[in-house]
């Protein structure tokens, strides 16, 4: 299904070496190496064709209430990086950082909704869940209870990727 053109003809975006190694070195990180196969063979993808990718996954958060939540697009390295800023910069209108340390927005749904790919050393590679709100991440109402569990890597995320028809 990812070799096929969305329903507009439009095909992945590519994603090369370059930018992968440009995102690693600009954000002091390592991705993890099947995130970079993944960019590699089929580019950042909006998944959100009714006719051939919407996608849902699973999320469990921290209190057990389960949602299924949409998978409209994956994100390459740069929207990946314009995408956190766009959270965290005081440029933007945030009052405070609206994610936490080390995760990356890296699905879009049609609204806040995002899986967060963890870059920190001591949980690497984990896909977490949140619903951005306009407020500081650790204000009341907005932590880590809001913040869900997907997968414990991004194999174990694109292999629970469900389509929406089912």
């Amino acid at each position: 299904m990812l070799d096929k053109p969305d329903e507009m003809g439009r095909a992945e975006k590519p994603v090369v070496n370059a930018e992968i190694e440009e995102f690693e070195r600009s954000e002091g990180v390592t991705l993890p190496n099947s995130l970079k196969s993944f960019w590699l063979s089929y580019g950042s993808r909006d998944l959100n064709s009714k006719k051939i990718f919407a996608f849902k996954t699973k999320v469990v958060f921290p209190d057990g209430k389960k949602k299924k939540a949409d998978v409209n697009s994956i994100a390459g390295p740069g929207k990946m990086i314009e995408a956190r800023q766009r959270y965290i910069d005081p440029l933007y209108g945030n009052s405070g950082e609206r994610l936490p340390a080390g995760l990356y927005p890296l699905t879009f749904d049609a609204g806040y909704g995002h899986c967060l790919l963890d870059l920190n050393a001591d949980t690497h590679g984990r896909i977490l869940y949140i619903v951005i709100k306009a407020k500081t991440f650790g204000d009341a109402g907005y932590g880590w209870d809001q913040v869900g569990t997907v997968a414990k890597d991004f194999d174990e995320f694109l292999a629970g990727l469900t389509p929406d028809y089912l």
